[in-house]
């Protein structure tokens, strides 16, 4: 009987403080029916509790906070799921910067590297080369290391095309690059710029290349090209 006191106590105050109330007043933020279903279980949840010695109460307030926990932490990766995926995507690009993602429609994606840029793997008439997305290249920019690595022909080219790089002037020579892919989007005869030697740190994709692509943009924090 002593079990039922605590209960009966708090569903006598239940019903006195909906006796009491207005119709429409809400209490605690609930309509009565709402109050009335918090008040009931609030006095089973009394009257449960009443059974268990004072060690099962303990675990079991324990596990009622591992649940919650659980709870606000699945609540909380849903609120923030995308702000979440931006965060694993940059981290994912430094750890292995630069690989392209192939979407469902063939669009390529990149994610932003923490530094803020879109370092993009491509290959260069079949060797590898990453190049930084740069809108403010009017042409692509081989590195001389990039342009050995592609074995494209430098001697003879003659480096009197001024280029602006993070060091500063430089000159460069204009070439054409037999094909450029990123992954499957494969561009041939691209105009391009090989930097003399020392004078570039990283091959720059340029417009040469960006404004043949069906569209390109960034969104949050990818880049998106299409050539469909």
């Amino acid at each position: 009987m002593m079990r039922l006191a605590l209960p009966l106590v708090l569903l006598a105050a239940g019903l006195a403080v909906l006796l009491l109330s207005p119709a429409e007043t809400r209490i605690f933020g609930l309509d009565n029916q709402g109050f009335a279903w918090g008040a009931a279980m609030v006095a089973f949840l009394a009257y449960f509790m009443s059974w268990l010695r004072p060690s099962d109460l303990a675990r079991a307030f324990g596990s009622i906070l591992i649940w919650a926990a659980i709870f606000v932490g699945v609540v909380a990766a849903y609120a923030f799921r995308y702000d979440m995926s931006d965060f694993v995507g940059r981290i994912t690009s430094e750890i292995a910067p630069s690989e392209p993602v192939v979407g469902k429609g063939g669009e390529v994606i990149v994610n932003r590297r923490l530094d803020g840029e879109f370092a993009v793997a491509a290959t260069v008439d079949g060797a590898r080369v990453t190049f930084l997305f740069d809108t403010g290249a009017s042409v692509v920019v081989l590195s001389a290391e990039d342009a050995e690595r592609a074995k494209i022909e430098t001697r003879g080219l003659r480096y009197d095309v001024p280029v602006s790089t993070a060091n500063g002037s430089a000159l460069a020579a204009d070439t054409r690059i037999d094909e450029i892919a990123i992954g499957p989007i494969v561009m041939r005869n691209v105009h391009a710029l090989i930097a003399k030697p020392g004078a570039l740190e990283q091959s720059l994709l340029g417009m040469s290349f960006l404004e043949r692509l069906k569209s390109y943009a960034v969104q949050r924090n990818r880049l998106i090209l299409s050539a469909q």
